[in-house]
């Protein structure tokens, strides 16, 4: 769990639950865009996002937006960031966004416009690798960023990474750590380069924050929740830092709100929603959808 300093051993990881996960969509030629769920410090690719946590069933908000929008590509990345050294590698962020960039490149995204779904420590990630892009001029994928959501990014730090820190005096907090500390430059650096460039660019953002302590503790608070983006307000929600990544329905606000975001940004590809629909048999007054 992203933050829990009360952690169980670590299980096997599977290898193909890292990199690129593939969950609906992502084979359709004439999508119209790829939605790619980021998960944070802890996360998993599927569990992060599951209202169970659970890594192998289908019956989650990825796949219900797939449902949605099968006009879309829908992915998570998964990748190893432990809090503490003794549970896994940890990649430094910079390095991180290298490795999630050259992901995107060899699975050819970027040919279709991007929406990202980050959480936590994954927004930092998305925000990194932009950077990156354009540093090393990867243009594809900075032009075809269309939109980011921001579920409790810390912009600016975390208080929680500062006390896992002092725990690691004993058990090695990782670089993972380090890096989300409250205050540090390296985060007010990130958050003034993307402020900055995020209207040249063209990307839309949508920020939800949390409001409830996560086993006694706020772990993102709504100062540093806000990125500080021009007409962009930080929406509340009834979420501590975990839930707020889990919606148990499609009537949750966050996974409204991330519907309509997309929608926003990404035009809808009628034909291959329709082709979609299965058709009412006769004398039906009504299908399920």
């Amino acid at each position: 769990m992203p933050f829990n300093i009360f952690f169980k051993p670590p299980k096997h990881e599977p290898a193909e639950m890292t990199g690129l996960i593939k969950i609906s969509g992502f084979d359709n030629p004439k999508r119209c865009g790829d939605v790619i769920f980021v998960h944070g410090l802890g996360g998993h690719a599927r569990g992060t996002w599951h209202p169970q946590e659970l890594r192998d069933d289908d019956n989650f908000w990825l796949t219900w937006l797939g449902q949605e929008r099968p006009d879309l590509g829908i992915w998570s990345f998964g990748y190893k960031a432990e809090p503490f050294e003794w549970r896994g590698s940890t990649m430094p962020l910079f390095d991180r966004a290298s490795n999630l960039l050259e992901y995107l490149q060899v699975n050819d995204v970027g040919k279709y416009p991007i929406i990202f779904i980050t959480h936590s420590m994954g927004g930092l990630l998305i925000k990194e690798m932009l950077r990156n892009a354009q540093t090393f001029k990867k243009t594809a994928v900075i032009e075809q960023t269309k939109g980011i959501v921001f579920l409790s990014t810390p912009h600016t730090g975390s208080h929680l990474a500062n006390l896992v820190d002092k725990i690691g005096i004993v058990a090695r907090s990782s670089i993972s750590v380090d890096e989300l500390k409250v205050h540090i430059p390296q985060l007010r650096q990130l958050n003034e380069w993307y402020r900055q460039n995020v209207d040249s660019l063209e990307i839309a953002t949508k920020v939800y924050f949390e409001t409830k302590p996560t086993k006694g503790f706020l772990v993102v608070d709504a100062d540093s929740s806000n990125p500080a983006i021009k007409d962009v307000q930080p929406t509340a929600t009834d979420d501590d830092h975990l839930s707020i990544t889990k919606p148990t329905s499609t009537n949750n606000l966050v996974y409204k709100g991330v519907s309509q975001f997309i929608k926003q940004q990404l035009l809808i590809n009628l034909s291959i929603v329709e082709q979609s629909i299965p058709k009412a048999k006769e004398n039906n007054f009504s299908v399920i959808f």
